[in-house]
């Protein structure tokens, strides 16, 4: 969860459209990658540009981000389709954009994606860091308007900004840029979380959902194993049966043995089951 107040609306990675200006505030390494990969594949497979603006990220890990998500990413630098631009010592400048995304269409690709690390920002002198990413999110702002065929991400690492300067930089963006929902249906919605690493679960899980429920947990038990603990939200479940809490159950006793399972926000009927069938889950209640 972001430790800001969120805008007025939220955007799934794979969800974004040209005109679009998003802001992604991210607390953990696999919170950016997750959700920036995501980004930038979805805009491939679409046909579109997209530019990177790389500050504290090595280009040949962006590359690597992409091969779990099935993209070639030196091929879609090879073709033109990808460029990773490291900033360094000169802050990126809006006034190309508009020639970018005309160069995009130009070159037959469906439109220009852009998403940049905006800790180049931090560096700058004159005005302060907060002032100069202002004065270029103002930029972007008015390019993405004018441009139809321009969507921006801009990236926010929350432990390097003050809040109290994220909070307000949060606010010239049209939203926040989320990671989408490993399931999503009318029942039951499953989305990863960062801090702590887990999953939070929302909704009901029967027999209906049951299955979703443990494709999501496998692919959560095959995340890097650099955060030994893994935390099941349930603030926002409002039923679970006996078969649902089988599930939960076998995920926890056959995850690596590096690893560790707790439940936040367990409900009392789902105590009173686990009790009864002496069956153990570590209770995380104590997580803020």
């Amino acid at each position: 969860m972001n430790h800001i107040s969120e805008p007025i609306s939220t955007t799934h990675a794979g969800h974004v459209r040209p005109g679009d200006h998003l802001c992604l505030p991210f607390a953990s390494d696999a919170q950016q990658q997750e959700v920036v990969s995501a980004f930038i594949a979805d805009g491939l497979r679409r046909g579109e540009r997209v530019l990177y603006f790389a500050d504290r990220t090595k280009p040949d890990v962006i590359d690597a981000w992409l091969g779990p998500r099935g993209i070639d990413g030196a091929l879609a630098i090879a073709r033109g389709q990808l460029e990773v631009r490291v900033v360094g010592d000169v802050r990126p400048e809006t006034t190309g954009l508009r020639d970018a995304v005309r160069d995009a269409r130009a070159a037959g690709f469906q439109g220009l994606r852009l998403t940049g690390e905006m800790s180049w920002a931090l560096r700058e002198q004159r005005g302060g860091g907060a002032a100069r990413a202002h004065e270029y999110e103002s930029g972007v702002a008015s390019t993405v308007v004018d441009a139809k065929d321009l969507a921006a991400v801009c990236q926010y690492d929350e432990r390097l900004f003050a809040r109290a300067d994220l909070t307000g930089l949060v606010s010239v963006h049209h939203g926040l840029l989320c990671i989408d929902p490993l399931h999503d249906d009318r029942q039951l919605r499953i989305i990863p979380t960062y801090s702590p690493r887990g999953l939070r679960i929302a909704g009901v899980v029967d027999d209906a959902t049951a299955l979703p429920l443990a494709d999501a947990l496998a692919q959560a038990a095959a995340w890097p194993s650099g955060e030994p603990l893994l935390v099941l939200d349930l603030t926002e479940l409002t039923f679970i049966d006996v078969a649902g809490i089988r599930t939960l159950v076998r995920f926890a006793e056959t995850v690596a043995p590096e690893r560790r399972v707790r439940v936040k926000n367990m409900p009392a009927s789902m105590r009173k089951v686990l009790y009864i069938a002496r069956w153990t889950l570590e209770d995380a209640d104590d997580l803020p």
